[in-house]
């Protein structure tokens, strides 16, 4: 008998804040359901139905806006930080061998980084200021730039700092004291919280115990190689996608943060988060176990026409970075992903194809250590696709998708200047 061809293409990872989405199975065969199908120019049979979910929908990024210090308000803040007197140690933990965009972005990037990160570290003393002094003229495009790129980079270095990320517990602020006498060269940058962050050692704790828990079943002493893929297999096994934070998109939730993946979203849902959320937890969780990682801004989507934001993590193994897209790697568990074709013609075959444990695990990487390329536009090879048992059918549980960095787009402008650092994979 001639070998009937069914192509599926099921986008279960559309990224961006839409609501819905449908796709489209094709066939050589015939369905019951006439008023579902339509017939193309090659006679073909198309069947439409609606995709069980949807990935991506990352906030917007804003960063406070610099604030003119008044003479009685410096001499407040430099009371402060003379009354400042530092605890004996904060309980923010990373063990990174080093940290990407600080060793990418230029000298005073990196002074306005050290300041801040400084701040970051002990968020509960409202006298916690630091001071940065610049020759930069701290009203101009150019100084504006610096210190967004600084403050982005900081917090996509360091997902310990969950806290921050979009002002979820607490709000950096940035005061400037400008001289414009000719004698005076140096503007002084005042880094400080808006108010304390009063449950920042108890939540911290909880973070750090998460983290620990996770790492305990991954070893250690493996290879890079091994590590990396342990990390991914049990986060998207871990985590749920917030489906509620991307339909509402909701900025200020831990959904968003390594937090909400390892322990739980602002709602008290356990390990759910966003794309953000994965990406975070993905490279803190690497960080800590020695490996090389970044995470990458931009937007994606099934085409450059059907985007929404994003994020993704890349990695480097034995000296190679590469790209990895764990939220759009997690497939969801298996009952989620039958729910809503229980009536469906094609059900038998889709199942099948779920329950095979060597094509589920396939298609369960296709975004995971690959190189730029392949993360910008990927088009499922024939590895992605299954041959069902009874030698009828052939058909991908992976559609065409597309990633492209916050570097390549205005809009993305101050991120798409730190982005635009970051490592291609070969």
């Amino acid at each position: 008998m001639k070998k009937q061809v069914l192509a599926i293409a099921l986008t279960i990872f559309l990224a961006g804040c839409s609501g819905s989405s449908t796709t489209a199975v094709t066939s050589s065969a015939s369905s019951e359901k006439e008023e579902e199908q339509t017939v193309n120019n090659d006679g073909m049979k198309t069947l439409s139905f609606n995709l069980p979910s949807l990935k991506g929908g990352l906030s917007s990024l804003e960063l406070q806006e610099t604030k003119e210090l008044s003479d009685e308000e410096k001499a407040e803040a430099d009371k402060a930080m003379r009354a400042y007197s530092p605890t004996s140690g904060t309980p923010l933990v990373n063990n990174a061998k080093s940290f990407y965009y600080y060793d990418n972005i230029d000298e005073e990037e990196k002074k306005i980084y050290d300041a801040m990160l400084l701040v970051a570290e002990d968020p509960t003393d409202p006298n916690n200021i630091v001071v940065y002094s610049t020759e930069m003229d701290p009203s101009t495009d150019e100084f504006a730039e610096k210190l967004y790129v600084a403050y982005y980079a900081m917090q996509y270095d360091h997902p310990e700092l969950f806290w921050m990320y979009n002002e979820i517990s607490a709000e950096m602020m940035f005061g400037v004291s400008r001289f414009d006498s000719a004698a005076s060269k140096y503007h002084d940058i005042y880094f400080y919280f808006n108010e304390p962050y009063e449950t920042f050692n108890e939540d911290v704790e909880t973070f750090n115990n998460a983290a620990d828990a996770f790492l305990a079943d991954i070893d250690l002493n493996g290879t890079e190689a091994e590590i990396a893929k342990s990390i991914h297999d049990k986060l998207i096994e871990t985590v749920t996608y917030d489906t509620a934070v991307m339909d509402g998109n909701i900025r200020a939730d831990l959904a968003h943060t390594a937090y909400g993946a390892l322990v739980a979203n602002s709602r008290g849902d356990a390990n759910t988060a966003v794309c953000d959320g994965y990406s975070l937890a993905y490279e803190y969780l690497c960080q800590q176990a020695g490996l090389e990682v970044t995470v990458v801004l931009g937007d994606a989507g099934a085409s450059t026409s059907d985007m929404g934001g994003h994020a993704w993590s890349m990695v480097k193994v034995d000296g190679q970075w590469y790209e990895v897209d764990s939220t759009w790697d997690d497939m969801g568990t298996l009952e989620d992903l039958l729910e809503d074709y229980q009536t469906e013609d094609i059900y038998p075959y889709y199942k099948e194809a779920l329950e095979d444990e060597t094509y589920r695990s396939s298609i369960e990487h296709y975004l995971f250590e690959v190189p730029t390329d392949t993360m910008d536009y990927f088009e499922p090879t024939d590895e992605y696709f299954y041959y069902s048992k009874d030698g009828m059918y052939r058909y991908s549980l992976v559609d065409e998708g597309v990633h492209v960095r916050a570097s390549e787009n205005d809009y993305w402008y101050p991120i798409s200047a730190l982005i635009e650092l970051s490592p291609v994979a070969q």
